[in-house]
């Protein structure tokens, strides 16, 4: 009798954790500038606009690394966590820019208001 022994299981690959959040803010110098921005990691599709110099910064929350896609990248001003993001010197038109997983921490959330305090007199 031949005994018949279980195949071994395919290993499995480590699993890759998504990066820190971050909070990007992007606005724009000129008018009519789409910009779409995504996940580098799992390739989500965070935000797709329209900008001009008018509008206010947009703020998108990702995970890790994030890629930007743009009809004219230098004319966007990009802030990663509240730090302004310098674009590659070479961005120019249509070229995608990734944003690395930076070793920041998003902002920290505003204090709560204080609470109002009684100045009748007693």
């Amino acid at each position: 009798m031949s005994r018949v022994l279980p195949k071994k299981a395919a290993p499995v690959p480590p699993v890759r954790l998504a990066g820190r959040p971050h909070q990007v803010g992007i606005t724009s110098t000129k008018p009519k500038v789409r910009y779409q921005l995504s996940e580098v990691e799992s390739g989500e599709l965070r935000s797709v606009g329209i900008l001009g110099p008018a509008d206010k910064e947009v703020i998108i929350n990702v995970k890790g690394a994030a890629e930007l896609h743009a009809t004219a990248v230098e004319a966007l001003q990009v802030r990663i966590d509240g730090r302004r993001f310098q674009l590659p010197l070479g961005a120019v038109g249509e070229v995608p820019v990734i944003f690395p997983d930076l070793e920041t921490a998003p902002p920290p959330a505003p204090p709560p208001p204080a609470a109002a305090k009684d100045r009748r007199k007693r």
